[in-house]
């Protein structure tokens, strides 16, 4: 299957299960090397009962935060650990509606309802934006905050020049789309910077009702959620994939020697110096910094100099999360960069 898989694929996760035997294997270990030259998510298990983590594991491998496997007790952590490596957390499902509210309002709303039921961070904008708040202002943050973005294409969306900022950001910044596009949406009327494979077509027995307040059957409706989903699962994790080789590109230009650490991260060493960088496909966050600062710790030689680095795609951060960023991190020797400035940072 590895064949079949290279730098990028937003559906692959590995879970190597070691054991004396893998560990023997020459084809396992070629397997495994090729996970982490590509930085294909690879989450190594182990079983005590069988030996040391060293007796089970190639030698690639033990640098990765192994899953210790305890009989009946492992299956849901494994689980867990294995979709939060595809992106499919609910810490990161998050989702900017856009819409055009003459169009779609009830639409949007049961939507809005059924994605937060299920575990969504959901922005609409009738009900996340307080009165007297810079209306543009907090569009462009929430935007920034979200890593999928869902139209509802109807009639006249394309006409609004909201959908059209909102659909303009999301592509500058490479944000997961898909397009739900409505039975009455004539050809000519579909968004034109929307690519036909990010388009989802209703038909008339997917909708009841009428414009504005139509909305889609039950049945429908859970078949959107499952497309959304799996659109976003796969949308993030190529996002953040492509930040994974962007950031080891801008280091490698550095003159730094670049490995996957696991859980979204590298580690980037030369000479005397060495950078532990974690990759996240949004703004940082406190939580962020604290995934970074336990990196840097478990990967700190005595005496060798070692910054943690949190990575993200976007410059665009508000001041007060920048602020708190900062703030945070000022007594430890971790710092959150954009992506393309990363170079510049380490040197």
């Amino acid at each position: 299957m590895l064949n079949r898989v290279g730098p990028g694929d937003p559906t692959t996760a590995v879970v190597f299960l070691g054991g004396p035997t893998a560990a023997a294997s020459e084809a396992l270990r070629q397997a495994a090397d090729k996970c982490l030259q590509h930085f294909i998510p690879t989450l190594p298990v182990f079983d005590p009962t069988l030996g040391t983590l060293q007796s089970q594991l190639p030698e690639s491998l033990l640098g990765l935060n192994a899953v210790k496997w305890v009989q009946d007790a492992s299956a849901s952590v494994l689980a867990g650990k294995t979709l939060r490596l595809l992106g499919i957390t609910e810490r990161d499902r998050r989702i900017f509606i856009s819409y055009r509210q003459t169009d779609a309002a009830g639409l949007a709303d049961q939507l809005r309802k059924t994605l937060i039921d299920v575990g969504w961070d959901v922005f609409l904008d009738r009900f996340s934006i307080p009165p007297g708040v810079d209306f543009q202002q907090r569009l462009d943050r929430e935007l920034a905050e979200k890593s999928f973005v869902l139209l509802l294409e109807t009639p006249t969306a394309a006409d609004s020049p909201w959908v059209e900022h909102e659909i303009a950001f999301a592509q500058q910044r490479r944000l997961g789309m898909m397009a739900l596009t409505l039975p009455d949406t004539r050809p000519a009327e579909l968004y034109p910077a929307i690519e036909p494979s990010s388009r989802y077509q209703l038909d008339d027995t997917d909708v009841t009702g009428s414009a504005p307040e139509y909305v889609l059957a039950s049945t429908s409706l859970e078949r959107i959620v499952d497309e959304i989903e799996q659109r976003h699962a796969a949308a993030y994790s190529l996002r953040r994939e492509s930040a994974m080789l962007e950031a080891g590109d801008e280091l490698r230009r550095c003159g730094y020697e670049i490995k996957a650490l696991g859980e979204w991260a590298l580690i980037a060493e030369k000479a005397d110096q060495r950078e532990i960088v974690f990759v996240t496909v949004r703004s940082p966050e406190a939580s962020d910094l604290r995934i970074a600062h336990q990196l840097r710790e478990s990967q700190r030689p005595h005496r060798t100099p070692t910054r943690g680095w949190i990575v993200h795609p976007t410059e665009d951060i508000d001041s007060d999360r920048s602020s708190l960023i900062h703030w945070l991190s000022r007594n430890r020797k971790v710092a959150a960069t954009p992506v393309m400035l990363l170079a510049g940072r380490v040197r």
